[in-house]
């Protein structure tokens, strides 16, 4: 080995060991809080299914190449590609530092199959690499879109890799030229063009090599610098996404954990010691590219949360606190609380829990599961919220919904219906779990009625409780009142015990979503349906049979707890589809993009002080498709649509259940009142 090459080898290692001590003390502390936050064994159970969501979301990148974004999303696979595939090429390049410039890993040397295989690889995905990281220059420089935070931090990154990919050429080209005589290679083609342009400027094969070895040696310093500058920033995600994706929640929903209410010492998240690891993982992997603001209710009417906000403030404070954090509960004293000392309590108030942000985010950052956290310890321990909700927690507790009016009123609404209670038929196949909307808002009683009618033209064995039945516990839940839902769930189980009820169908999505997937982990276990899961299946039987046209266009909105946080998209539309003469037109928002109505996550019991009004802005989407009909088939939706609809002053517009659509196509039984009416009609006639 020469003198100049044993400096090489020298240099080469003194930079390694720095690099890697540097980087190994700052990663320290960021694990180090990881391993000090709350546990969660469950993300360790299916490992299996992980995996292949690891391969599909991660490697494989599914989600960045959404349709609404696809160009974006196809630069960064680009970039994401060309760092997986140039990993052996980085090895390979500090290889030679040891090995001479003629080193390569085993089987991967320009004579053998799989090297040329390789190397032509490596340089497609170089190319590719060039021309995502000028495409996001150009995004970020000049098209500067709204959702994307401007920042010198990015344009250094892209810089750097652009440098990485146009030194790797650098050298290349100068080792064909210096080793090959200029000889290109099939496999080699920006070596290639790299060897050419040499020739071209007159270049020594000397003069050549000492470009070449000095583009190596900028490249090994750029890999070394860029690591190190990862876990300083939003960067972070390079080191962090993939784990992320490993450890994402395996359901679609969000199933708020259930509380100890009698032996903890503690309830939901006052300070950082109490977030779990994955709570710290996810804004360590955030990449800010602001997916999450551009359908989030909150971000596009001007109101004070931006998730990509949220977890740069999070990242940033367990950052300041890693120190006390590692120096575990003895320090917990030093941690301010999160609310109001680092997050602003309007922030956490301003959620509506849509899960817009956790279906559109690459790594799967869950940023309903903190903020549901975060109101548990304000409502439970401080008592502090917005004051319009104490009549909802009163109303809940005495009288069983938010309303506050009589529990022994919640049945009113079926009289004369022929809607059978549980005592009426305890052979009953489906329990219909009416919710608080469909007993005692006048809006929604009609809903009810036209569904009892749907459900007794189809000779369904079903049977309501009544004035046994209280709230699902949804609200309470959602605003952070876990000690009431539990309550109010607790007293739902039991009654449900007592009547044997193993089938539940209910018309509010919100209570669907949380009969089907939270009061299991209280010991309810049943069979739920949502109302137009119910009807799909009835009109597939053709137990109910649409006969009257219905020549209207109709637009539909999507319930956000029935569409994303249940992934229920088909059967509303079937419903409407089966309408003789009813035409669908889609607002430029739905399905998995559609945008909320503004009255999950218990907003709807909260005012909007701040910003423009949520229900307005879709009302003011479903006016622009032209259609004089809005379907839905969520109590609250109806409630903001129809409310945003009268606030833009629009007439001639209503909305809709799906239920009232579908009553209105079939030819019903005379029931009831019905009868007494047509009798009368008959007397006349005569």
């Amino acid at each position: 080995m020469s003198a100049p090459f044993e400096l090489t080898t020298i240099l080469t290692l003194c930079l390694l060991v720095l690099a890697l001590g540097i980087f190994a003390t700052t990663m320290t502390p960021r694990m180090q809080i990881l391993l000090r936050l709350q546990h969660e064994d469950f993300r360790f159970r299916d490992l299996g299914e992980r995996t292949k969501r690891l391969l599909k979301f991660g490697f494989g990148q599914k989600r960045l190449v959404d349709p609404e974004e696809f160009t974006p999303g196809l630069a960064h696979v680009l970039i994401f590609a060309a760092f997986m595939v140039l990993a052996l090429r980085t090895v390979t390049l500090f290889g030679m530092a040891f090995g001479g410039w003629d080193f390569h890993l085993p089987l991967l040397g320009a004579n053998s199959p799989i090297g040329q295989a390789y190397l032509i690889l490596k340089e497609i995905v170089v190319a590719g690499a060039l021309l995502g990281a000028s495409y996001f220059l150009y995004l970020r420089l000049v098209v500067k879109p709204d959702r994307m935070t401007r920042s010198g931090e990015a344009v250094f990154i892209l810089g750097m890799i652009m440098g990485l990919m146009i030194t790797e050429i650098m050298f290349e080209g100068a080792h064909i030229y210096m080793f090959d005589g200029g000889q290109g290679h099939w496999f080699s083609p920006l070596g290639n063009v790299m060897s050419g342009i040499y020739g071209a400027l007159g270049a020594s094969t000397e003069t050549a090599w000492f470009i070449g070895r000095a583009a190596w040696w900028a490249h090994i310093v750029q890999i070394l610098v860029f690591l190190n500058f990862l876990p300083l920033g939003k960067h972070f995600h390079v080191i962090t996404g993939l784990p992320d994706v490993f450890f994402q929640r395996l359901d679609p929903q969000y199933r708020p954990a259930k509380m100890d209410l009698e032996n903890s010492e503690t309830f939901g998240i006052q300070k950082a010691d109490e977030l779990t690891w994955k709570m710290a993982l996810d804004p360590y992997s955030c990449t800010e590219c602001g997916r999450c603001q551009t359908h989030c209710p909150t971000y596009v009417t001007g109101k004070p949360l931006t998730h990509k906000g949220l977890n740069k403030t999070i990242r940033l404070h367990l950052m300041e606190q890693a120190e006390v954090l590692a120096a575990g509960p003895e320090a917990r004293e030093q941690l301010p609380d999160l609310v109001p000392n680092i997050v602003n309590p309007e922030t956490i108030w301003a959620c509506t829990t849509c899960g817009w942000c956790e279906t559109a985010c690459p790594v799967f950052i869950e940023n309903i599961p903190r903020i549901i956290d975060m109101r548990r310890h304000e409502v439970l321990v401080k008592s502090e919220f917005p004051p319009e909700v104490t009549r909802v927690f009163k109303g809940l507790e005495t009288q069983g919904n938010p309303w506050n009016l009589g529990a022994t009123s919640r049945g009113d609404w079926a009289e004369g219906m022929n809607v059978p209670t549980v005592q009426d038929n305890p052979e009953f196949e489906y329990l219909w779990f009416v919710g608080c909307a469909g007993s005692y808002d006048d809006r929604q009683k009609k809903v009810t009625q036209s569904l009892a009618k749907v459900l007794n033209a189809a000779g369904v064995n079903y049977a309501i409780l009544g004035n046994e039945e209280t709230c699902n516990g949804d609200s309470a839940r959602r605003i952070g009142n876990e000690y009431l839902f539990q309550m109010l769930a607790e007293q739902n189980i039991e009654t449900f015990k007592t009547y044997n009820v193993k089938k539940i169908f209910s018309q509010c999505p919100h209570c669907f979503n949380i009969l089907k997937n939270e009061y299991p982990a209280l010991g309810g276990e049943y069979e739920v349906m949502h109302h137009s899961q119910l009807i799909a299946e009835l009109l597939k039987d053709k137990r109910i049979v649409p006969t009257e046209k219905f020549d209207e266009l109709v637009t539909y909105h999507d319930a956000c707890y029935l569409g994303r946080h249940n992934q229920e998209y088909k059967a509303p539309r079937k419903t409407l589809e089966a309408i003789p003469g009813l035409k669908i037109v889609e607002m430029a928002r739905s399905e998995r993009q559609s945008f909320c109505c503004g009255a999950g996550g218990g907003r709807m019991w909260m005012e909007e002080h701040v910003g423009t009004r949520i229900n307005q802005n879709r009302a003011k989407e479903a006016i622009d498709t032209g259609a004089k009909t809005v379907a839905a088939n969520c109590p609250f939706c109806i409630t903001m649509l129809k409310d945003g609809i009268s606030e833009l002053n629009v007439e001639g517009v209503v909305v809709k259940d799906i239920s009232e659509l579908l009553a209105d196509s079939i030819k019903l039984p005379v029931i009831a009142g019905d009868a007494v009416e047509k009798k009368s009609e008959s007397e006349q006639s005569a």
